[in-house]
């Protein structure tokens, strides 16, 4: 009994972990950063993870729209691994998620939105290749 609820703890605190805890390697992005990012890399990618229901009432002008759950099976489809991708999403614990399923499939240039850019004009000027 005991070692099962070791178990349990031990498996609580993965799940915990790999949602709560940032990724080492991801960077963290204001807006105000984000209009630099453009200038100094047009080819920056806006992935935006939050669920088709959620993105379709207030999508982000240039992103892409890859819900979390899909993320793994259907990137290839609009990323490439040496892609700059900006990880857009309300909750941190999604972005957190996100960057760890994009580095496993091996990138490396991943960057996390830390704020909505909805007052700012930042999604506006995204400009995405596909």
């Amino acid at each position: 009994m005991l070692f099962a609820s070791a178990l349990v703890i031990c498996g609580l605190l993965i799940v915990l972990y790999r949602r709560y805890v940032p990724l080492s390697g991801l960077q963290q992005m204001k807006c105000s950063e984000l209009h630099q990012a453009q200038d100094a890399c047009p080819e920056l990618k806006m992935l935006d993870v939050r669920d088709v229901s959620e993105f379709t009432p207030d999508p982000k002008q240039g992103s892409i729209n890859i819900s979390l759950g899909r993320l793994s099976y259907v990137w290839q489809m609009e990323l490439d691994p040496k892609d700059h991708v900006v990880i857009v999403t309300p909750r941190r614990s999604e972005g957190y998620l996100a960057a760890r399923k994009l580095k496993k499939a091996g990138f490396t240039s991943l960057f996390y939105l830390q704020e909505d850019c909805g007052t700012c004009h930042a999604m506006q000027h995204t400009s995405v290749r596909s």
